[in-house]
């Protein structure tokens, strides 16, 4: 947790504001050195263009040191109870695979989420402004108990819903179009019991959520809005699923009596995080990071090349 304490505090106070005072302290020099001329409109425009470009270069940097670590961790043969522990290799169930929502996919995991485009109208000003945007009626995720298996060991997913961080971001989930992923979602929502309590909220509606865990990494979690729209072709349906024989990396905290990896004691600064594409997904996004690296710390000299041309060379 240490770590993690201390990547947040590099990203988000060490990064921006060292940054920051490093290019304002450079535009700010006067001749005779070593004079600092604080308060011109100029260094200060130049130095914010130039202390951002670097945080975002910095953060890159920091983005690369933690996968590069995630790396070397995976290539250890031993793993420690209660610390942190990166495996990658190919999924297996233990038991009986799911069945996706909506593609109808046979998998150990998924995702999903049912919107509808809602539309409200307003007066400003006199003027009647429309305003559209997708909310989200159903919601839901499950997972199968499942292993990763490496080159030279396997172990446990010990995912729990609440705070499992599988893939990163939403970019993995796919949108499912067709009547027949609308119907066989239908047939899977006829069957979910959401009860009467209002005890969950979905994207600031009020929401009945029905819970089932069976274990680390073998739960069922579905989530209806308090007044949901019915399923119709106008819905979006978006749905990320993990099959079996997939490669991932497993990343998190080593339980030796489960023989397995999750989240650590704090879930929020700890999550059990699931990479897809395994070793070379994050060799991929170790280039991609390099690249906007390199671009960003470019324009930040671009930055000082510029303001020192024209407000000192051709000013001065």
């Amino acid at each position: 947790m240490t770590e993690t304490i201390k990547s947040l505090l590099l990203q988000f106070l060490v990064f921006p504001f060292g940054s920051f005072a490093f290019y304002y302290c450079l535009f700010s020099l006067r001749a005779p050195f070593p004079t600092f001329v604080f308060g011109t409109t100029e260094a200060l425009v130049a130095s914010i263009i130039a202390g951002f470009l670097t945080w975002l270069a910095l953060n890159k940097w920091h983005g690369i040191r933690h996968i590069g670590s995630e790396l070397t961790v995976a290539g250890r043969i031993k793993f420690e109870d209660g610390k942190k522990a990166v495996i990658s290799g190919r999924v297996k169930a233990k038991g009986p695979l799911l069945e996706a929502p909506c593609s109808g996919i046979q998998c150990v995991a998924y995702r999903y989420k049912a919107s509808h485009r809602h539309t409200t109208k307003r007066r400003d000003q006199g003027r009647l402004e429309t305003r559209s945007q997708w909310l989200a009626d159903y919601r839901g995720c499950a997972m199968a108990p499942s292993v990763v298996r490496g080159a030279m060991k396997s172990v446990s997913i010990l995912a729990e819903p609440d705070c499992i961080k599988y893939p990163e971001g939403g970019g993995y989930d796919t949108e499912i179009q067709g009547s027949n992923a609308k119907d066989r979602l239908l047939r899977y929502l006829e069957k979910a019991d959401f009860g009467e309590e209002v005890n969950d909220r979905l994207e600031g509606r009020n929401a009945k959520t029905k819970e089932s865990r069976l274990g680390p990494g073998h739960f069922h979690v579905d989530t209806c809005a308090e007044n949901p729209d019915t399923i119709s072709n106008t819905h979006k349906l978006r749905e990320m699923v993990i099959t079996e024989g997939d490669t991932v990396v497993i990343s998190g905290i080593y339980y030796a009596d489960k023989n397995g990896i999750g989240p650590g004691p704090n879930s929020t600064l700890e999550p059990l995080q699931i990479t897809m594409g395994g070793d070379a997904a994050h060799q991929s996004k170790k280039a991609g990071y390099q690249k906007s690296m390199k671009i960003s710390f470019s324009l930040a000299a671009l930055t000082c090349i510029i303001y020192f041309v024209v407000f000192v060379y051709l000013q001065g």
